[in-house]
Parts: structure tokens; sequence; C-alpha cells
């Protein structure tokens, strides 16, 4: 079924085609537990990761496997989110429908930041 994959780090907002089951949905936000973020007048649901700021913390350190997490996301809503969010339709008889959100919105909507990583080069002295 059709779901909205937005992704930070590649900067990309696009359908995919997921089976709507927790599995399919966790991994679409990166794995691990997934977070209600959001709710959309028309019952569409945005999922992140629950860990997702701790993940773009421990990524913008340089831990390993987590370069995902490195970048936000931001739809105009109560915060930005770190690491990939995806739209799913609304629950009906306990399951995930095919989304509902006009792609073209959300690509309209949707900012990403890339946050700037601190470097070991000093900066301007002034003058001595």
């Amino acid at each position: 079924m059709r779901a909205i994959h937005i992704r930070p780090s590649s900067q990309t907002v696009e359908d995919i085609d997921i089976d709507m089951s927790v599995r399919s949905i966790q991994e679409a936000v990166g794995g691990g537990l997934m977070e209600y973020a959001h709710e959309f007048g028309n019952g569409d649901v945005l999922y992140v990761n629950e860990d997702g700021l701790g993940h773009g913390q421990q990524a913008l350190a340089g831990k390993p496997g987590l370069s995902e997490f490195a970048a936000y996301f931001d739809l105009g809503l109560h915060q930005p989110f770190a690491g990939p969010g995806v739209i799913v339709g609304p629950e009906v008889d306990g399951r995930h429908v095919a989304a509902r959100t006009d792609l073209a919105e959300i690509r309209r909507r949707v900012s990403f930041l890339l946050p700037r990583v601190a470097t070991a080069e000093p900066g301007p002295t002034g003058p001595n």
C-alpha cells in the first residue's frame, strides 16, 4: 500500500509501497521503535523513529551505522524530526491503510535541516 517516505539524509520525499505491518513501518523509520508523531486532518499519520534525536546526536559524534539520523526534516509541525519519517493512512480495523496525503503537498511543506559539524580547525582570532 502507498506510504510517503521522507529521508532527510538524501533530501527526498517519495511514494513507497509497504504492507503496513508494524515491521514495515519500523523499517521505513530506520528500525527500532516507531513513534506516532502527528495526525493530519485527513487521518493520515506520520511515524518517526522514537530514538531519532538520540541517534542524531550519536551520528553527529561519529558513531558508525547511524548516518541516516544525522539530518532532520521539518513539516512545520511542533518540532523537526531526526532521521526518516513515513506517512501512512489512518487505522481501519486495527491496521493502517494507504496514505491519502498528496505527495506534492508534503514536498512543498518539507524542509531539510543538515547540522553543521564542529571542526578542529581554529576560527579567526581577531587582531593581535
